[in-house]
C-alpha cells in the first residue's frame, strides 16, 4: 500500500524470490539454514520464517521437517485460473468464499483430529505477529500473516491436494485481502475471529472451530465486497 514501508519479510521474500527466479539458489537445490539466512541478510527468525511461508506457499520451495528448505519451483505456483476468473466475475466473490468456507472448515476438522501442539503453538506465534504488524500499522505484513495464519491450518493437515486447493485459492484472494485491511476497523475483529479459531482448536471444540471459521471467513467477504463498493 502506498505510504507503507515495506515489511522486512516480503524484501526478505522478493530479495529471495529473485535468486530463485535467477538461478542463484537453483531446483533442488538445499537453501541455507534458518540461521545462515539471518547472518547472511541480517534480520531475525521470525522474518526468515515469514519470507519461508510465502515462498512455500507462492509454490517456490519445499520445507521438508528434518531435512531442510529445497528449491521447488523457478517460477513458482502457475495458479491463474481461478484469480482471474475472480477478477472478471467480482459479483461472484461469495461464491468463490462458499467454496474456500468449505475448504477452511474441512481443514480445522482435520486438524483437531491430528491433535497437533506444535500447530496450535504456530498459529499462536502468528497471532501475536499479526497483532504486532496492527501495532506498527504494517499493511503489507497484516495481510501477510492474515494470510499465514489460514495456510498454516491446512499445512498442519497433512493433505497435500487440500494444501495445494488452500494456496489456489488464497492466491486468488490476495487482492481482495489487502484491500479489506485498508480498513483499520477490521484490523481489531480479526485478532478476535483469529483467537476465537485458535481457542476453539486448542480445546479440540470441532464444532465451535468450524463455526468460528465459517463466522471468519463470512465476515472477511462482506468487508471485501463493501470496500469494492466504496
Amino acid at each position: 500500500m502506498e505510504g507503507e514501508k515495506t515489511s522486512s519479510s516480503q524484501k526478505l521474500y522478493k530479495t529471495l524470490e529473485r535468486m530463485i527466479t535467477e538461478d542463484e539458489f537453483r531446483v533442488g537445490e538445499k537453501l541455507p539454514t534458518e540461521l545462515e539466512l539471518c547472518g547472511r541478510f541480517g534480520v531475525g527468525r521470525s522474518t526468515v520464517r515469514e519470507a519461508m511461508r510465502i515462498l512455500e506457499a507462492n509454490g517456490f520451495i519445499s520445507i521438508k521437517q528434518g531435512s531442510g528448505t529445497y528449491v521447488l519451483s523457478k517460477t513458482g505456483n502457475n495458479y491463474q485460473t481461478i484469480g482471474n476468473w475472480l477478477h472478471d466475475n467480482k459479483d461472484k466473490l461469495r461464491d468463490y468464499m462458499e467454496v474456500r468456507i468449505a475448504i477452511e472448515q474441512l481443514s480445522v476438522r482435520l486438524l483437531i483430529k491430528k491433535r497437533c501442539d506444535d500447530c496450535e503453538r504456530r498459529l499462536s506465534e502468528i497471532i501475536e505477529a499479526f497483532e504486532t504488524a496492527i501495532a506498527e500499522n504494517d499493511g503489507e505484513r497484516i495481510s501477510a500473516l492474515d494470510e499465514s495464519f489460514h495456510r498454516e491450518i491446512a499445512l498442519s493437515t497433512g493433505n497435500d491436494l487440500l494444501i495445494r486447493v488452500n494456496e489456489l485459492l488464497a492466491d486468488a484472494f490476495r487482492e481482495y485481502r489487502r484491500s479489506t485491511f485498508q480498513n483499520k476497523d477490521n484490523h481489531t475483529a480479526a485478532i478476535v475471529e483469529h483467537r476465537k479459531i485458535l481457542e476453539a482448536i486448542n480445546h479440540r471444540d470441532t464444532n465451535e472451530a468450524v463455526y468460528a471459521m465459517r463466522e471468519h471467513l463470512e465476515t472477511s467477504v462482506e468487508n471485501a465486497i463493501q470496500q469494492l463498493n466504496s
